[in-house]
């Protein structure tokens, strides 16, 4: 096999990381799932042609880019239906980009999952009623890494550091007037690979004080950003080991279900804000908090 020259596989990352954000946040910035994952559009971003594109990803990844992307699509899918068990078909499908609910069973199908009703096991059951509050999340801008992780890796203090810590010099070089609103990441299962232990974490930290003026719509590297548009969130706390968590966003889910006036944006991604380290803190006395967007109505 050829070798793929070192600045061909910088510009192969900053594609597949275009790709998996556009999966997690439903498109990125004005562009939908479809338009920011166009091969038309991944060529201009890489700076290649079609072809070329489409011959050195098939050659590092062992898979086509079309393929690639109706598998991260499909994750998407699968994960508001394993989340949000009381999600339809049709509504699923227009979040995604369908026009009607066919789209989703070919889509699945294509991925392995011939049974979409088999997503839906995920029945949530009444729990006890936990404690939250309402925020408000202001505009801000989102500089971020992603990595593909064995999930536990997460909690450790090396992988703190090779992540936010590289967040904050690059901003801090580029942006010294930058004020940090806080840090934040997002997991992304592979739920078509039914590997519930590793996946996506995309690392972020969320800044005020930049200028949209001041930033190119991507960057080819291993730091990219996003804006963050205003909204409403429900934010609820958890203490302790991250290895709650699983359990904590099952309880919190359920605990939204069961409130009349409050409905889930699942068009937009939970976002795990960290109030504290690991690095620094205590196991038992670690504070993260689960912001959940809401629909505005």
């Amino acid at each position: 096999m050829k070798a793929i020259p070192e600045d061909i596989i910088n510009k192969l990352k900053a594609v597949i990381r275009r790709i998996e954000v556009a999966a997690a946040f439903d498109g990125i910035g004005t562009e939908d799932f479809n338009i920011a994952t166009s091969v038309v559009r991944l060529a201009e971003i890489a700076g290649m042609s079609e072809r070329s594109l489409r011959e050195y990803f098939k050659t590092y990844k062992g898979k086509s880019i079309v393929r690639y992307v109706s598998a991260r699509r499909a994750e998407y899918a699968a994960r508001i239906f394993r989340l949000f068990p009381q999600t339809s078909k049709s509504e699923a499908a227009r979040i995604i980009g369908f026009n009607c609910p066919n789209g989703i069973y070919g889509l699945m199908r294509k991925n392995g999952i011939d049974n979409i009703d088999a997503l839906h096991k995920n029945i949530l059951v009444k729990s006890e009623r936990l404690p939250f509050r309402f925020e408000r999340l202001e505009d801000c801008k989102m500089f971020y890494r992603q990595e593909d992780v064995v999930y536990k890796i997460c909690s450790e203090i090396e992988f703190e550091e090779d992540n936010w810590n590289k967040i904050e010099r690059f901003v801090a070089t580029k942006f010294p007037k930058a004020q940090i609103i806080g840090y934040v990441g997002f997991a992304i299962d592979r739920y078509i690979a039914d590997d519930s232990e590793s996946g996506i974490f995309i690392s972020g930290i969320l800044y005020r004080g930049i200028s949209t003026q001041d930033l190119k719509q991507d960057m080819i590297g291993e730091i990219g950003w996003r804006p963050i548009h205003s909204g409403k969130y429900a934010v609820f706390i958890n203490r302790g080991s991250y290895d709650n968590l699983d359990a904590f966003y099952s309880q919190v889910i359920s605990n939204i279900h069961q409130l009349k006036n409050l409905k889930i944006d699942i068009s937009n991604p939970i976002m795990e804000k960290y109030l504290n380290s690991p690095s620094d803190t205590s196991e038992e006395e670690l504070i993260t908090e689960l912001w959940i967007p809401l629909l505005q109505f």
